[in-house]
């Protein structure tokens, strides 16, 4: 089909899941939420509770409200304000006795979403956290795959339009975008993934077309390594090897075919954009093989502090021990087959150019501790490039029962603060539950070290 009509690219949703979605892998491979979404069971609305209290407060300019969480009891460290996108950190926080000013972004009609989206909200409430009574620090806090924005917002706001023009971006930041952000004095990582890396570990290569399925790309198929009784793989490194070149060489291709059509586009006017087919853009949907073989992408590279059960906090290297996802049954590989052959339209033309684009090269693999061959400073939504822009105080906390444990330390090798720490909490789901009740209280556990994290002495 040729991209005049539309692009055909084989990818699954991964990292943009409804955030409100149930926090239990389904068949293809655990998932993430979608950023943007603040709410995850807060109400974004004035609250009253024997913890806090949440009141609206204007931002200014077309920035949406704000929420601003003020603590029954002030903690310690009153003169540190946080500024966060999601509902559950800002209750957590609060209730530890943080001031903490919850923002979303409502996109405007017409409005292309991209990593951008929710710049102005952040700055302006950074602004105002600094105008409230004591305050002398503000803190930015980032969840999941939302952390894309916020690493790329801290890089921008510190380095300005130079960060997110470099030459070899695909889709470049506008000036005004990138002029006058308010600077943070330190950013809180939880779970982060690595943005548009995680998009191109998805590309589907077994698919030319909605239609054809190629037997010897099909992670699948019990002939190259899948178990369809235990939902999990081991894969031959001749079968990855393949899968990872035709992976890349297929994005690559998608992404040439989509910079050629924006040029066709641009001449139309400014702005111009057009659907894009996406076949397996069902949430259940995922063409990584980690999804199924859980020793890609297993543990980290160094031993890392892991928040144990048992109060303990032994320096240890952290392995991920999520679920595997593949289906587990005829039926529901027959209905995964079926999803990838009836695509449907998700995104634009530029969505996918701002968020999902990133280039591979040919050594382009994914490892038990890393993902390799991959051109992070090609994308503005890649948070690895971004993080090398990070030089204030950063802590990067990885919820062990989910998928990010390396992208989480990839991000965290590519911090450039001298003040970065890395820790795992044993047990935890990407929501902050445990994925086994001998876990113990997992989100108390993370947000106690989030508290003592910003509370040292020193640090701000």
């Amino acid at each position: 089909m040729s991209l005049h009509a539309r692009i055909v690219v084989s990818l699954s949703l991964l990292g943009f899941v409804l955030a409100a979605q149930s926090q239990q892998p389904a068949p293809g491979g655990p998932q993430a939420p979608r950023p943007g979404g603040p709410n995850l069971g807060v109400a974004f609305a004035p609250a009253q509770t024997d913890r806090y209290h949440a009141d609206l407060v204007k931002l200014g300019g077309a920035a949406s409200d704000g929420l601003l969480f003020t603590p029954a009891v002030p903690n310690a460290n009153p003169r540190i304000a946080i500024v966060t996108t999601y509902g559950p950190p800002a209750v957590e926080l609060a209730g530890r006795g943080y001031r903490v000013l919850l923002v979303r972004h409502q996109n405007k009609p017409g409005e292309v979403a991209t990593p951008f989206n929710g710049f102005e909200e952040i700055s302006r409430a950074i602004a105002y956290a600094r105008t409230l009574a004591g305050v002398q620090r503000v803190a930015v806090l980032a969840w999941g795959t939302g952390s894309t924005t916020m690493i790329l917002y801290v890089d921008v706001a510190l380095h300005g339009p130079s960060a997110c023009r470099q030459k070899n971006v695909i889709y470049p930041c506008t000036t005004e975008q990138a002029t006058g952000l308010a600077k943070p004095d330190g950013i809180v990582l939880l779970d982060p993934g690595s943005g548009a890396g995680l998009k191109v570990t998805n590309v589907n290569p077994a698919y030319e077309n909605a239609t054809t399925r190629k037997a010897d790309l099909d992670l699948f198929a019990a002939a190259n390594g899948y178990d369809i009784a235990t939902g999990t793989a081991t894969y031959s490194p001749a079968f990855r090897k393949r899968y990872f070149a035709a992976q890349s060489a297929r994005y690559n291709q998608a992404i040439d075919q989509a910079v050629a059509r924006l040029k066709v586009l641009d001449q139309a006017g400014a702005g111009a954009d057009e659907p894009l087919s996406i076949p397996a853009v069902v949430a259940s949907q995922g063409g990584s093989l980690h999804s199924t073989d859980l020793t890609l992408l297993s543990h980290t590279k160094q031993a890392h502090p892991l928040l144990k059960a048992d109060g303990t906090t032994p320096s240890v290297i952290i392995h991920s021990i999520r679920p595997a996802g593949g289906p587990k049954s005829d039926d529901a590989l027959n209905k995964l087959y079926a999803q990838y052959e009836h695509p449907r339209d998700n995104e634009t033309l530029r969505q996918f150019l701002a968020n999902d684009a990133l280039r591979t090269t040919k050594d382009y693999a994914l490892t038990e501790t890393d993902m390799v061959g991959i051109d992070w400073k090609s994308s503005n939504a890649a948070e690895p490039a971004h993080a090398e822009g990070i030089t204030v105080p950063t802590l990067v906390l990885t919820n062990t029962c989910f998928q990010f444990v390396v992208p989480s330390e990839i991000v965290f090798d590519h911090i450039a603060a001298k003040d970065k720490s890395y820790a795992g909490v044993e047990g935890s789901e990407h929501f902050f539950t445990p994925c086994k009740p001998e876990f113990g209280d997992t989100k108390k556990r993370l947000f106690d070290y989030v508290d003592g994290w910003l509370a040292k002495a020193g640090r701000f």
